[in-house]
């Protein structure tokens, strides 16, 4: 009897940030596409955190918006608090981040993929993917029976692969997320096809019912959304602009406490009890998203750690404990949230787990995100290893624009390390591998005073023109945004600022006033003067949008800088090719770290490209072997 079928180029396993990134991506490309998750209702689930973006996390979502993705957009329809992180320091490296509320972000999310031509959800299960007797990728079969049949496959499983959730040392589960089942026999079939797969844990805090919390006693943090849109797409909603309508929602406080001395004795009493410390885990977790156990285990001196009381949503009082994270048992989990301050009363809707889940190693992936074993198959999110919506929802841009490219015959996409950081997280992935869950930071990044978060669409609306992503309203703004920062640029070139318009703005800002009158550009160049202020003060660029004049005013203060990374990359570029003796003593080499050292001299690449891929060598070594070389 023949099995219901589906035909489609693409078909995308799972519906988490990984997965929905991925369908939108291939079908914005021209992919006729399917995503495949177990419960339409829990397509785009804030699994963690209620909160997006954040160092480095930002200006991945602002690169994934760029690309015609709906991480951003999701956001600011779902935002509950806007913090532009970093203010205190200069405009270069600051970071957005928003706490969401989760049924509206779910809803957002699905909404927004439904509003693709190209794209089907469909609810169902993957048993295995299909295969023909070439050995060719044929589709995907679900268990109630069907088959989807595609030329290309996106895998986004997240931590559902053979997924199993810890309370304690005596509660252990299978399941890919809390009430959700695991993905297990997609899991074998890895093992059947010769896959390295690999053991990771993370973990989730407590949530508790905000109305049982002292909130008096803890320190409120408000909004900032009346300055910023996390997605330049904010601009989709034009007549929000001029008419000063807003689609956000109304916004909420988060609330800051800390665990102190009476909380870590708890943790310090109970330690042996927690799945991680008793013995149930053996697997590692997120370094830089540690639990509280590994905080009062690692860092036995700290006075006490801070904790984010973040709302959930307008429809529940749930908050979310961030911060918290444990795989202690239920009830020491009750009794760790009461030694906190302002939480002595709180009731605790649901408790925290630590979950292990099966990755892919990523070094046997293609920089296209495509398993060098079987052509067709394309892995994103965290089953490469990673930790974070936003690496996921970056992997799922890249996978997808790939999937799409292999089913209709394009040539593939790759980012480079100086055009954005989604190019730094896969070359990383690929190249390096991970022996840890991965996350993003923007000391990973050798370019990241070039990749920053204003400037994505600069950055990508190239890239994202040539293959086809944008609607025609969506190019017209783009461009438009491209244009303001032309004309801001001209703008400060041809302005003359007197002393007198000049004065007022170099007062506050503590600069010293001007003797006479200058081209204003001249001013602009001084750190702590916003070029947004002085076209005020000249009179001039009131209908520049705001985040194409910041890209001018960094561009302008910058410029030397810049100028060094993009000739920097240029120059990687072309030595990627430089061969390198064979019998090189690569322990002489001064300036390249003695891991590379030891890690080149047992490999030893034929060219600087093969020494990239070398595990351990950073971008810095390889830039440091080229000018030992005498060829940088």
């Amino acid at each position: 009897m023949a099995r219901p079928a589906h035909d489609v180029d693409v078909c995308v396993i799972g519906g988490g940030h990984a997965g929905t990134e991925a369908a939108v991506a291939a079908a914005r490309r021209g992919a006729r596409t399917a995503l495949l998750t177990t419960s339409l209702e829990t397509i785009g689930q804030l699994s963690c955190n209620p909160a997006m973006g954040g160092i480095a996390k930002g200006t991945v979502i602002r690169e994934i918006d760029a690309l015609g993705g709906v991480m951003g957009r999701a956001t600011d329809l779902a935002t509950l608090q806007f913090r532009m992180l970093n203010r205190g320091k200069g405009p270069a490296v600051w970071a957005p981040r928003a706490q969401a509320d989760r049924g509206l972000y779910r809803r957002a999310v699905r909404s927004l993929l439904e509003r693709q031509p190209l794209l089907t959800t469909v609810q169902g299960t993957a048993e295995r993917l299909l295969f023909g007797s070439n050995g060719r990728l044929t589709g995907v079969l679900t268990t109630d029976g069907r088959e989807i049949r595609a030329r290309a496959v996106v895998i986004t499983t997240g931590t559902f692969l053979r997924g199993r959730i810890h309370i304690g040392t005596g509660t252990s589960v299978s399941g890919g997320r809390a009430g959700e089942a695991a993905t297990v026999t997609l899991a074998e079939q890895f093992g059947e096809l010769g896959l390295e797969t690999g053991r990771f844990k993370t973990g989730t805090p407590p949530r508790i019912d905000g109305r049982s919390v002292d909130l008096g006693r803890l320190e409120r943090q408000d909004s900032e959304i009346e300055r910023f849109d996390f997605s330049w797409s904010a601009f989709w909603d034009t007549p929000r602009r001029a008419s000063g309508r807003t689609r956000h929602p109304e916004q909420l406080p988060c609330f800051i406490t800390y665990v102190e001395q009476p909380a870590k004795d708890v943790v310090q009493r109970r330690l042996e009890e927690s799945a991680m410390y008793g013995g149930a885990i053996g697997t590692r977790g997120p370094r830089y998203c540690p639990s509280i156990e590994d905080k009062i285990v690692r860092f036995p001196d700290a006075e006490r750690h801070q904790l984010y009381l973040e709302p959930e949503g307008h429809d529940t009082q749930e908050m979310y404990v961030n911060g918290l994270s444990t795989s202690l048992p239920v009830d020491a989990q009750l009794e760790l949230l009461h030694a906190v301050p302002g939480l002595e009363q709180a009731v605790m809707t649901r408790p925290g787990y630590a979950i292990e889940y099966d990755y892919v190693p990523p070094t046997q992936l293609w920089p296209s995100l495509e398993l060098r074993a079987l052509p067709g198959v394309f892995l994103a999110g965290q089953i490469n290893g990673t930790t974070g919506y936003e690496e996921a929802g970056g992997q799922g841009v890249v996978a997808g624009l790939n999937a799409a490219a292999a089913a209709l015959d394009h040539a593939p996409v790759t980012l480079g390390r100086d055009t954005s950081y989604i190019g730094v997280l896969v070359d990383d992935l690929v190249s390096r591998g991970v022996d840890e869950p991965y996350r993003l930071f923007t000391s990973r990044s050798e370019f990241r005073l070039t990749v920053r978060q204003d400037n994505a669409i600069p950055r990508l609306y190239a890239i994202g023109d040539a293959l086809g992503l944008y609607t025609d309203a969506e190019r017209r703004l783009a461009e438009r945004r491209l244009e303001d920062e032309r004309e801001a640029r001209v703008l400060a070139a041809r302005t003359s600022l007197t002393p007198q318009a000049a004065e007022a703005v170099l007062v506050a800002c503590g600069e010293s006033t001007l003797t006479q009158a200058v081209p204003l550009i001249d001013v602009a160049k001084r750190q702590k003067v916003a070029l947004r202020d002085l076209f005020a003060a000249a009179g001039v660029g009131v209908t520049l949008g705001p985040d194409a004049v910041t890209t001018a005013d960094l561009e302008i203060k910058y410029a030397g800088y810049l100028e060094r990374e993009r000739t920097a990359a240029a120059r990687l570029q072309r030595l990627a090719s430089l061969a390198l003796p064979a019998d090189l003593a690569y322990d002489r080499l001064i300036n390249v770290s003695v891991e590379a050292r030891q890690k080149l001299a047992a490999r030893r690449p034929a060219t600087l490209a093969e020494a990239a891929s070398v595990p351990g060598v950073s971008p810095a070594d390889l830039q440091n072997l080229a000018f030992e070389l005498g060829r940088w």
